[in-house]
């Protein structure tokens, strides 16, 4: 026996060595230690260095067994157990997480020792010391001495004041952090597209009373004066959010980002009319990244304390007393940190040319912040489509490069992108927008049309652009002209790679389960449908208008200002100069930086001025 207890011990050291490999690590470099693991940037702090104390921790706790095996058996059989207890949590990992290989190694370490361990120990011990008759003794111990305690009057009362303040700490733990309550119910489906959520990850969502506060607690961090508005937000009457964020209540109200967020629109007439939304259509006024990194900033700054936040939140709204209690300790903190996990794990668009209004990049974030792939320096950014009529979209090749034809791996990987898991997607609200997406039109234009232009234009419709984009035709949501022939901008094309097809075809976590990713080498045929409020033009928005689309690319604007919703009924697409009255244009587009390349798509551009007249008024009944 005593040889297996050496032995025993002498294992118990070596997972003490094996812990201060991760350990210390996790404790001192947690940034090197995901590299070298192939984890997700953003877990590297401070959660990682949390591990590691704890692991340490857990090793301190092996020592005794270490020292003296038989002296200490309870501490030496606790070890074998928390053993198995890692070996269930690796097993877990590896059923849910995306990163499922990464784990594999670690839960055959664990695996490994826990049955070395066991059997050794199991060997050198008598019977009386092996876990049974432990558990045993333990219970009539316990039992006599329960019972003799329990004919104390004092012992009872404590007892039950002890059972009631646990159950209070319980319930108020519950009710704060955890208790779900109802989403409020919309009527109609737009409405529900607008402002239902879909079910992000806790991560991906901001607490709704530091969201309120977040514009005056940082105003000198804004594009302007003013609230979300700055950013391109779309606000309707009666709202308190704006236009693509939902208000969800799980313990704590929070607030998270929807389909209509990057799929809402609007138009105006002149700088003085009032603005028209468009749902389903893309979110020509939206500077996503611009919020993201306003958000990030602020959580950043120094002044950005618990205390400063409660006492912003504290002067907008009644909280009660437990509620206070919960953001002070709990809510706001974890936000800060999730926000400066996201600053970290979103630092490569600091790389690229700034997105500005009504783009962003779209396989990016799902590489590197779902994946964890590292980054490759790829230029993935694109206009924001639209998402109105997409039952004849369904089996067509979309993404800009034609990389999916199937409508429900497309919506839920970019729910995905933002921040949806497999545990935290809402199924019935997701499907209930995938449902009224199929059928939604798109708008009409909503002004006079020359209609002896437009009799003109279809012929050369028909002649020029029909055959690769009108519903029904065989190249329409095909890949069918190579990139060089093509000659738009590669980098959207190169930022999709075969590692992420493999990776998302890996990814089988239901109802999450993409099996019709692939890669091409060109862009898709997109069907033009509602194309005058698609401006601007091409996969990356180079092009301001259809008029200018129809130039050569050495005449198109080098240089223009986006994020204006003034239209401009002439050349169809939205205002491109600073003028007067016109304040909300501000972002410079330079088309000679790269992934921002204007050149390409030649189609129509020998046309004369006649022609191309034509052509446009027929393309505004679209």
């Amino acid at each position: 026996m005593d040889s297996y207890i050496r032995w025993f011990q002498r294992f118990i050291w070596l997972g003490i060595v094996m812990n201060m490999f991760f350990a210390l690590p996790a404790l001192f470099a947690p940034a090197l230690l995901t590299s070298m693991l192939g984890l997700p940037p953003q877990l590297s702090d401070p959660w990682l260095e949390n591990a590691g104390m704890l692991l340490v921790g857990i090793s301190v706790f092996y020592m005794p067994s270490g020292f003296n095996a038989p002296r200490f058996v309870v501490y030496s059989w606790l070890c074998v157990l928390s053993r198995l207890i890692a070996v269930a949590f690796w097993i877990y990992l590896i059923n849910t997480s995306n990163q499922a290989t990464v784990f594999v190694p670690m839960f055959l370490g664990d695996l490994s020792m826990f049955l070395i361990l066991g059997i050794l120990l199991y060997l050198g011990t008598t019977p009386a010391t092996r876990p049974l008759a432990l558990l045993c003794d333990g219970w009539r111990e316990w039992r006599a001495g329960w019972a003799l305690r329990w004919q104390s009057h004092g012992f009872k009362v404590g007892t039950l004041i002890v059972v009631l303040l646990l159950g209070f700490i319980g319930y108020e733990t519950w009710y704060q952090m955890l208790r779900v309550v109802p989403a409020e119910k919309y009527a109609s489906d737009e409405d529900h597209y607008k402002y239902a959520a879909i079910g992000l990850g806790i991560e991906a969502r901001i607490p709704y009373y530091l969201f309120a506060v977040l514009p005056q607690m940082c105003p000198e961090k804004l594009p302007k004066p003013g609230g979300y508005e700055v950013f391109g937000f779309l606000y309707e009457n009666g709202k308190d959010l704006p236009v693509g964020m939902a208000k969800r209540q799980i313990g704590y109200p929070t607030v998270e980002p929807n389909c209509a967020l990057c799929h809402t629109g609007s138009y105006r007439a002149n700088a003085s009319d009032v603005a028209k939304t468009v749902a389903t259509a893309p979110a020509n006024t939206l500077q996503l990244q611009a919020f993201q990194w306003f958000a990030y900033d602020c959580a950043s700054d120094p002044k950005f304390t618990t205390d400063a936040v409660m006492t912003a939140i504290n002067g907008k709204f009644q909280l009660g007393f437990f509620e206070r209690l919960y953001n002070r300790y709990l809510i706001i903190p974890m936000a800060k940190s999730a926000l400066l996990a996201q600053k970290q794990a979103y630092a490569w668009q600091k790389l690229r040319p700034p997105q500005g209004p009504g783009r962003t990049d779209t396989f990016n974030p799902t590489k590197m912040v779902v994946f964890g792939f590292p980054d490759d320096s790829t230029i993935g950014t694109v206009d924001l489509p639209q998402v109105w009529n997409q039952k004849p979209r369904e089996s067509l090749y979309l993404h800009w490069d034609g990389n999916n034809n199937d409508i429900h791996e497309r919506n839920y990987a970019a729910a995905m992108a933002v921040g949806a898991t497999p545990e935290s997607v809402l199924p019935e609200s997701f499907n209930r927008v995938t449902n009224w997406l199929l059928g939604t039109k798109p708008p009409a234009w909503p002004w006079a049309l020359d209609q002896a232009k437009v009799a003109q234009g279809k012929p050369v419709w028909d002649k020029n652009c029909a055959g690769c984009h009108e519903f029904g035709r065989t190249d329409t949501g095909q890949v069918t002209t190579n990139i060089e022939e093509l000659g738009t901008d590669p980098h959207r094309l190169d930022s999709f790679t075969t590692g992420l097809v493999t990776a998302f075809h890996g990814f089988k976590k239901p109802p999450f389960d993409f099996n019709a990713y692939r890669k091409t080498q060109s862009y898709s045929n997109t069907p033009t449908d509602g194309i005058w409020m698609r401006a601007p033009y091409l996969h990356n928005g180079s092009v301001p208008t259809l008029w200018d689309l129809l130039q050569p690319p050495e005449q198109r604007p080098q240089v223009f200002f986006t994020g204006s919703d003034v239209y401009d009924q002439q050349k169809v697409g939205f205002v491109t100069s600073a003028a007067p009255g016109n304040a909300s244009v501000g972002f410079k587009y330079d088309t000679r930086l790269e992934g921002n390349h204007n050149s390409g798509h030649l189609y129509g551009t020998q046309l004369s001025d006649i022609d191309k007249r034509a052509l446009i008024e027929f393309m505004k009944t679209l």
